[in-house]
């Protein structure tokens, strides 16, 4: 996947954008719950201390933009993915529809400077049930999401709409999760730890097919 794909281009120093920059770096650094509107602002140099509510409204729009920015640029790539999938004639392998659901976002965190911090901010906020992340993004971000989970439902014919949408939800959760578990337990993707990290994401691509692919549960 070309580098230049994943990067925001290099003029866009807008002052939305780059509030949106200071406030990925310092959720991450120090979580969603403690950084202010406010600190962000001062943090990113700017003189007018109402700039966030001015672009933003609130502290959670601001935490939706910040998603759905990153989300533009990995929807994208996970459609390319999804189409290697299906000209390589792969599309009823659940593992390889997987692997192009998941791959982009562990990309961008070994191939940008700013997957990391995305990583653990997408994490934070999936974690957060009253911002209901997932429910309230634009859904235009999601295309290759919605496409991903409806080639992976033509695979699971066992599984009930009800039990796929469940086991969908938890692969969106604990993939994030376990990306952004391992950059805090091992730092930023380098040259020393790149090999751990890739055995760590193919290991959850096969988890998650796996588990999707489970025999449904009885009902108790």
């Amino acid at each position: 996947m070309p580098a230049a794909a994943l990067a925001r281009p290099a003029d866009d120093t807008s002052t939305a954008s780059v509030l949106l920059d200071v406030a990925e770096r310092l959720f991450a650094e120090r979580g969603i719950a403690s950084v202010s509107l406010r600190q962000i602002v001062l943090e990113g140099r700017q003189g007018n201390l109402s700039a966030a509510h001015y672009h933003f409204g609130s502290r959670d729009a601001l935490i939706r933009a910040l998603v759905e920015r990153r989300l533009r640029t990995l929807d994208a790539l996970r459609h390319a993915c999804l189409d290697r999938v299906v000209a390589g004639g792969r599309d009823g392998e659940l593992s390889a529809v997987v692997g192009a659901a998941i791959e982009p976002l562990a990309e961008a965190v070994e191939r940008t400077p700013w997957g990391a911090d995305y990583a653990r901010v997408l994490a934070q906020a999936l974690f957060e049930t009253r911002m209901k992340l997932l429910d309230t993004v634009d859904p235009e971000v999601l295309s290759s999401v919605t496409r991903a989970r409806a080639m992976a439902r033509r695979l699971l014919p066992h599984l009930s709409d009800a039990a796929f949408a469940g086991r969908v939800r938890i692969v969106h959760h604990e993939s994030a999760y376990t990306v952004a578990r391992w950059i805090v337990e091992h730092g930023r993707v380098d040259a020393g730890n790149r090999r751990a990290y890739r055995a760590t994401i193919r290991e959850t691509i096969a988890f998650m097919a796996a588990g999707l692919a489970a025999p449904a549960a009885r009902a108790a």
